[in-house]
């Protein structure tokens, strides 16, 4: 079965490997663009099912990215940004985002948002959020073990 790929665009490599590495932890693809250039295309390829989208990003900012990508797919997009006003989340929100978190963000909380987005817009299925380990199967959509 084919693994929910997560595209993060973030410019800031140290934030891009520790989300990488942690969603991978959770059984998550990471896609991550290495030309800023071309993101806009990147979030628009069939096999991503999900966007990590921070706002200030060199070439194009997250504003305008999220306006293009809304304007030709309904991939959720969660706006994860050290920018913190109202007006901000507001523009976000506007703009097609799906959700808006800031950072510093507690990552099991952004864990909780994506699996909830994902879970909203059918993109997971029950079985990809279920981590087997020696015979212990914990249920991440219920939360049991």
């Amino acid at each position: 079965m084919k693994k929910t790929n997560i595209l993060i665009i973030e410019d800031h490599e140290p934030i891009q490997k520790e989300l990488a590495i942690f969603l991978e932890k959770y059984g998550y693809q990471v896609t991550v663009p290495q030309q800023f250039d071309t993101v806009v295309n990147d979030c628009l390829k069939e096999d991503i099912d999900l966007i990590l989208l921070d706002i200030n990003l060199p070439v194009f900012d997250g504003y305008y990215i999220c306006r293009e990508v809304r304007n030709h797919s309904d991939v959720p997009i969660i706006v994860v940004t050290s920018r913190n006003s109202e007006i901000d989340e507001l523009m976000s929100m506007n703009l097609g985002a799906d959700d808006f978190i800031t950072k510093p963000y507690n990552t099991q909380i952004l864990l909780a948002r994506i699996t909830a987005l994902l879970k909203r817009t059918k993109k997971v299925s029950e079985e990809e959020n279920i981590i087997k380990c020696r015979g212990l199967e914990v249920f991440l959509n219920r939360s049991v073990a």
